[in-house]
């Protein structure tokens, strides 16, 4: 597989969900914390405000690299393979098991996803 091919996907799927948090992050903040205390659901909001220009930062680095040589965009996915290890992490070992958080292998499916296909854009890389 073209790390072209790999490198905008992944790149322009973290800058739309950047974006994404950016203009609706009251409303993911309200859908993933299970409270009516109006603190927790700003603090689920703010994170959100709080997370978005990384993920832009992130898309943006990953889709103006794509021309990039293939050891470069095979560094580039490398990394990317390990952030999203330590994403899944945070995903299964800390926010499902949070009272708090309305978490669900399905809300995670995106970000899974992504991850599969670093890993077969780094092991087919061309």
């Amino acid at each position: 597989m073209k790390t072209k091919i790999t490198l905008s996907i992944l790149g322009l799927y973290n800058t739309l969900m950047g974006l994404i948090m950016i203009f609706f992050a009251a409303a993911i903040g309200k859908e993933i914390v299970l409270s009516e205390n109006t603190d927790a659901l700003k603090m689920g909001e703010l994170f959100h405000y709080g997370l978005s220009p990384a993920l832009v930062m992130i898309g943006l680095m990953l889709f103006l690299s794509r021309d990039c040589d293939l050891k470069t965009a095979k560094q580039l996915l490398l990394a990317y393979i390990i952030g999203s290890i330590v994403l899944m992490y945070v995903f299964f070992g800390i926010l499902a098991n949070e009272p708090i958080m309305n978490f669900s292998v399905e809300s995670a499916l995106p970000d899974i996803v992504m991850f599969g296909l670093a890993i077969f854009g780094f092991l087919k890389a061309k």
